[in-house]
């Protein structure tokens, strides 16, 4: 196993220097192609429950232990805590000197995990005496919520790759032009400090955003059963169901959402013998139904802003389209110079950038909001 980059989770995670990192056999009820596709060299969005299934070293280690012992999940607990805290930590000392897109992508990071691997696994160690077979459920839908998050952060991250990459060619471009002007008298040594001091931020962003990409894709990889820097590919992630907002009833959803709520599950098996055992049980599961409600319509709020975002953002972007389709047959003819294209296709690209991420926003929101349903939810 290599040493450097993520050691802690790589520790954490007990993951073995080759994939897959568990020793597994196809299981009887899995036809050879779906098994194939595990062990290829890319990560199908499509992929990830099965692959927490057999390889995730969190879920894995659970699933052997959980019948005899729990202290394996509260190392688990511990241990992704101390990793949020770690990302945390590493993300303000990167605000701090002034590296905003670190930053963001780390917060992000830690956020997802905490938002869907920790509380999930809390949650799944105070249920898990008692209904094992619920217990490994609740596990491996909270496991895979958080890698999807993850795919999905990674991929919003990826989003913004070509837009930085057009921002340093700008950059360097106006760089040339600032010294070739300066030759012959038309710029100062200011104006090249400048322009140089603009590639120079520019060339910090996309190193900042190539780090970033380099981290998650690490957890990814981690989570999945891949050694933590593998050489695999992320495949994109499939575009939201539109049709599937349409089906949406919070109110109807919410009973659903409350069958599979580990608390909700947890308190029904309670001992409520006696009149002041009963109403502690019933007032505390009046209380976290009603959490529960609130939650599954909030959520569903957020769906139908994220389509509204994304409503916007596509027709914005297919106009920015069909200008940046001119100004390519502009700048074959030889009626746009570098420097004016570069510009011009840096105000698509902000375009498709901002549609992009509309897109994978709608996608986490609809994600958001099924997880619910199924009990992969934090209660406020």
């Amino acid at each position: 196993m290599e040493t450097g980059g993520s050691l802690t989770l790589s520790v954490l995670l007990t993951v073995s220097a080759a994939f897959p990192a568990l020793a597994v056999e196809k299981p009887a009820d899995m036809d050879d192609a779906t098994w194939a596709r595990l062990q290829d060299n890319t990560l199908e969005y499509d992929e990830i429950e099965n692959l927490v299934l057999y390889y995730n070293p969190t879920y894995r280690q659970v699933v052997d232990t959980i019948e005899v012992q729990l202290d394996p999940l509260k190392t688990a607990v511990a241990d992704l805590k101390d990793y949020v805290q770690e990302q945390r930590d590493d993300a303000r000392r990167a605000k701090d000197d002034g590296d905003m897109m670190s930053y963001k992508i780390g917060m992000a990071t830690a956020s997802a995990i905490e938002k869907q691997a920790v509380k999930g696994l809390e949650t799944g160690l105070r249920t898990a005496q008692g209904a094992t077979k619920t217990t490994k459920d609740q596990i491996r839908r909270t496991m895979t919520s958080a890698i999807e998050g993850l795919v999905i952060t990674y991929h919003q991250t990826l989003a913004s790759k070509e837009l930085v990459d057009t921002s340093v060619a700008l950059a360097q471009a106006a760089y040339d032009s600032a010294i070739a002007q300066q030759g012959i008298g038309m710029a100062t040594e200011a104006d090249v400090q400048s322009a140089l001091k603009s590639l120079t931020s520019a060339q910090n962003g996309q190193k900042s955003l190539n780090d970033g990409l380099t981290t998650l894709k690490r957890n990814i990889c981690v989570m999945t059963g891949w050694d933590y820097n593998a050489d695999m590919e992320i495949a994109a992630v499939p575009a939201p169901e539109l049709a599937s907002i349409d089906t949406m009833n919070p109110d109807e959803d919410t009973r659903k959402a409350i069958s599979y709520h580990p608390t909700i599950i947890s308190l029904r098996g309670t001992n409520g013998h006696g009149d002041v055992n009963r109403g502690i049980k019933e007032r505390s599961l009046e209380d976290t139904e009603n959490k529960i409600n609130t939650k599954v319509h909030d959520l569903y709020t957020a769906v139908l802003q994220s389509k509204i975002t994304y409503d916007g953002a596509a027709s914005a972007y297919e106009s920015a389209r069909l200008t940046m389709e001119g100004n390519e047959r502009k700048y074959a003819m030889g009626m746009l110079g570098n420097l004016q294209y570069l510009q011009l296709k840096l105000v698509y690209l902000q375009q498709k950038q901002a549609y992009d991420s509309a897109v994978l926003s709608l996608k986490q929101a609809i994600n958001d909001y099924n997880w619910a349903l199924y009990g992969v939810v934090t209660l406020d």
